[in-house]
Parts: C-alpha cells; structure tokens; sequence
C-alpha cells in the first residue's frame, strides 16, 4: 500500500493549478483582444489579470521556500505581457520540479510566520498554511484569472480549467 504524503498533498497539486492557469492563460494570448486582458478585471475595484498570475506564482514559490525551510523569492508585481506571465509560470513550475519531498515531509509541523495584507502577520503551523491559505488562494486566483478572461470574451470552457487536473487521472 503506498503512502499519501503531504508533500503528494501539495505539490503535485500546486503544479496543476500553475498548469491550469498556463493553458487557459494560453487561450487568452490567442484572443484577438489578448493585448489589453492583462489589465483587465473583473470589475473596478478588483485587481487585474496580471495581478492574478502575480499572486498564484507568488503562492506556489512561497509554498516550497517555507515548507523547505528557506527563503522565499521576491517576485514583484510587474507583469505586463503574455510572454512574461509564461515565463513567470515556467519558473515557478521548475522550482516545484526541485522541490525535496523528504524535507517537505519532515516539515510537516513546522510553524511559519505569512504575510496577511499590509501591516499583519500570522503563524501557523505548515499543513494548515497549505489547506488554510495555499490552496483557498491558489485556486481563488486561478479561478478569478479564468473569470476575467470569460468576462473579455476568451472562449474558455470548463475543461480547459479543469484539464490539467483531470487528465494524468482520466482519459478524456
């Protein structure tokens, strides 16, 4: 019987959302309106599509630094184009790929201090970091990325959100 780890339970899941976002990010880069989505948002007072590329990677990075016990990256929000978004994700993916699950697994229990918004921070131990801000975030950003997309008039469908997820599973 082989054994589900926390390190199974967070980042090979991290990685397919980063995947779902690249390839609906992919059809995005093919609209004939794909110039103006990075700044687009869902409604005004939302922040944009760059800022939701920004913050799912930011995620994912912080994910690995924190539950690795090292330092995480400074990313600034500073997308502006297709390209850059791709290059972001790809970068975050291959510091996935490098990812040491047993330390990962060692670090279960470990308590780490985030960032909650300007001025707030809060400690948590890393299995709640993951199932308490990591994933809820993650897939919020992703979600809101889509969103935005759908909005401007990309022809998304629901598999090109879920495909990532569902094919190493399922043939479709």
């Amino acid at each position: 019987m082989s054994t589900y780890s926390f390190y199974d339970a967070s980042i090979p899941l991290t990685k397919e959302a980063l995947e779902s976002l690249q390839a609906i990010l992919k059809k995005g880069s093919e609209a004939p309106n794909a110039a103006s989505l990075p700044e687009a948002r869902l409604v005004e007072d939302m922040l944009p599509l760059s800022f939701q590329v920004h913050f799912a990677t930011d995620l994912a990075q912080k994910l690995v630094a924190r539950a690795t016990g090292t330092e995480p990256l400074t990313f600034e929000n500073n997308l502006k184009t297709f390209d850059e978004f791709f290059q972001r994700i790809d970068k975050v993916k291959d510091i996935l790929a490098k990812a040491d699950k047993e330390i990962i697994n060692k670090r279960v229990d470990v308590t780490v201090t985030i960032g909650l918004g300007p001025g707030k921070e809060g400690s948590m131990v890393i299995r709640n970091y993951l199932s308490g801000y990591i994933i809820p975030n993650l897939f919020f950003h992703v979600t809101t990325a889509y969103n935005i997309m759908r909005k401007e008039g990309v022809l998304l469908g629901k598999l090109d959100y879920l495909g990532p997820f569902l094919t190493k599973h399922v043939e479709l």
